[in-house]
């Protein structure tokens, strides 16, 4: 289920049946069960994302890499679509505007960084000059002689993170960009991320984080769920209840019972939350 909150997705709702979505990211009523599960690791998620930045927030294990990869099509869909730049990724090849930092998109075993910027300005028809002058800039230059493998993980992740932003993409899609990532690289990704001219969706477990992303939309994830959206602007002033207030910006049913999100006032100031893991258990 998804609810939605303060501020309405972008969705065009003359689009008939079979019409192609022209959103960056078009996701509709999406469904994604692993193999041997019990549940959805995914449940019934509708996003339509524009020419725009949004951050998706949750704890560990809520959904949100699952949802990423739906997208970038590295999981099977059990129920419902996804359409990424105009294309059903169940049939798109060689689709070149989508980045990402996910790392088993550039896991090629013995290839040193430096060959794998090679490769990727390749396979992109372009040059290798600006995401080497990124490395230089962060501080990287020692790492390009060893694969991916053989380096730390705030190391490898942000190959990722200047990989996936390189050679004029026009979509991000970040898993947790700044894992293990120390606070002056963390603000040198935020300032690219802030100039960037591409649609970003990014997600991460740190509500702290959006105190550098204000402009940005906000959106939280629970038990496979998307509720949103928010402005992340506004972080300091969510709060999540129990049940469902008559003022609730979003509600949704989770394995406590129904839970919604309200504006200055409620159960628990998501502010005061340290650990997204333990949110329900607080309000429970």
């Amino acid at each position: 289920m998804t609810s939605e909150g303060r501020g309405p997705l972008r969705s065009n709702e003359s689009e008939g049946k079979g019409t192609v979505p022209q959103a960056a990211v078009s996701l509709r009523n999406l469904r994604v069960r692993y193999p041997h599960s019990d549940s959805d690791a995914v449940s019934g998620v509708s996003l339509e994302l524009g020419q725009e930045k949004i951050a998706i927030v949750g704890p560990n294990g809520c959904g949100k890499t699952t949802l990423l990869k739906a997208a970038l099509g590295l999981v099977p869909v059990t129920q419902g679509s996804v359409w990424v730049l105009g294309h059903d990724v169940r049939t798109v090849r060689g689709e070149l505007g989508v980045g990402t930092n996910l790392e088993e998109v550039y896991r090629l075993m013995t290839v040193t960084v430096d060959g794998l910027i090679t490769i990727w300005a390749d396979l992109h028809g372009g040059s290798d000059e600006e995401v080497r002058r990124w490395i230089d800039e962060f501080g990287l230059q020692g790492i390009l002689e060893r694969p991916l493998f053989r380096l730390s993980t705030g190391q490898s992740k942000l190959v990722g993170d200047l990989l996936a932003m390189a050679f004029s993409t026009r979509l991000l899609l970040l898993d947790e960009p700044f894992d293990n990532v120390d606070f002056g690289r963390r603000r040198m990704y935020i300032d690219l991320l802030t100039r960037s001219r591409a649609a970003i969706a990014l997600s991460t477990h740190e509500l702290d984080l959006l105190l550098s992303l204000p402009e940005w939309g906000l959106f939280f994830m629970f038990e496979g769920q998307l509720i949103g959206r928010f402005r992340a602007a506004d972080i300091d002033r969510l709060h999540v209840s129990r049940g469902h207030p008559a003022e609730a910006l979003a509600s949704f049913r989770t394995s406590i019972g129904e839970v919604s999100v309200t504006l200055d006032h409620g159960d628990l100031p998501l502010k005061g939350v340290s650990n997204l893991g333990y949110l329900l258990d607080r309000i429970a």
